[in-house]
């Protein structure tokens, strides 16, 4: 029954805010370019999902649990204060807008402060064999992540479901993989609660796909860039104790798209920082695709991406075992990755070029 309720109380309130938000929320008006909707779309659904998983969090705390102490603790304050902070900055760029280099600027000093509280490992390991980091360095990868992901998952919030669904599969599987995970970590209470949030946010993300995928509420900023923050901090958190290509393996249908996006237009010679429509799940938009369909295709591929490391590092908890003599965690994250990449480009020189010729 605890358990229920853990899950069951942030998709209600997320589900019942968002309704709200829906009446009192700014909202994202239609420019004929990126943004392709009809009408003015409210954008504040991320306050839902950040009070569906604060709601979560005290129904922990009327269990017995010290989440107030937990939460304001390394290596769970690094994770708490970025997904607080991230949902500001989003909701006042909903609100009000910010220059798009101040928002990046806040945000990367955001993250280095995150890692500051804990989320810093000084070892990689991949497979069962560690590579040791100066601190300095650790922390600026560490930092650097937080960052991508955030940012990624933003840049991806262009169509009804696709981000968030997307996000909520990436956190029920971290969920499941950190489990175990709290046997061997140095801090089991830290990581139990931190599977907790996982799962209560997952569940607010549900709450607010209620209205999202009915093309009622968009997330905006706020929760965007604080569930990709929830996604940064808690895949530091498993790389503590686990493959750090486990993670990088889960969130690759966000990244491939992302940076190779990115790249594209930087070859171009097209600026980096102006909104466009040339995402590959974009390029499925302007073709005719539902935002439904495009939804389930990204949904599939990251169910494909976790597949992958149940069936293949993580079908042993220490993922020591090799194949050919390269570890399983990077043979599955590299074989995905030239995968993903490889559709990327192909429908890039076919979709995109007949795209463009019209």
């Amino acid at each position: 029954m605890s358990a229920f309720a853990i899950v069951m109380v942030p998709f209600l309130v997320s589900l019942l805010v968002c309704g709200l938000m829906i009446r009192l929320g700014p909202k994202d008006a239609p420019d004929g370019g990126r943004k392709t909707q009809a009408v003015p779309v409210p954008s504040s659904g991320g306050i839902g999902i950040v009070m569906g998983v604060s709601a979560g969090m005290a129904v922990l705390a009327l269990l017995g649990v010290p989440v107030a102490e937990l939460l304001f603790s390394p290596p769970l304050a690094g994770i708490a204060a970025f997904m607080g902070f991230a949902a500001l900055v989003g909701w006042l760029d909903d609100a009000k807008g910010l220059p798009a280099m101040a928002k990046l600027l806040i945000l990367l000093g955001a993250s280095w402060a995150a890692v500051q509280l804990g989320l810093v490992t000084e070892t990689l390991w991949i497979g069962d064999q560690g590579i040791g980091l100066p601190w300095l360095a650790a922390a600026g990868l560490a930092a650097l992540w937080i960052f991508v992901m955030a940012n990624a998952v933003n840049f991806m919030d262009g169509a009804n479901g696709i981000a968030m669904g997307t996000a909520l599969i990436i956190l029920c599987a971290l969920a499941m993989m950190l489990a175990p995970v709290v046997l061997y970590s140095p801090d089991q209470k830290a990581a139990a609660v931190l599977v907790w949030l996982l799962l209560a946010a997952a569940a607010a993300i549900g709450g607010f796909l209620f209205w999202n995928l009915r093309g009622l509420l968009f997330a905006g900023d706020a929760g965007a860039l604080s569930v990709g923050g929830l996604i940064g901090g808690a895949s530091l958190m498993f790389a503590m104790t686990g493959p750090v290509f486990v993670p990088l393996t889960l969130c690759l249908p966000i990244l491939i798209d992302v940076f190779m996006t990115l790249a594209w237009r930087a070859r171009r010679g097209q600026p980096l920082m102006q909104a466009h429509r040339d995402h590959a799940y974009q390029l499925l938009l302007r073709s005719g695709w539902s935002h439904d369909r495009v939804a389930r295709l990204w949904w599939v591929m990251t169910v494909f991406c976790a597949g992958g490391v149940f069936a293949g590092p993580f079908a042993v908890a220490t993922g020591a075992y090799s194949a050919g003599g390269l570890p399983v965690d990077a043979l599955v994250f590299v074989v995905l990755l030239v995968a993903g990449m490889a559709i990327w480009t192909y429908q890039r020189f076919t979709l995109g070029r007949a795209l463009e010729a019209q």
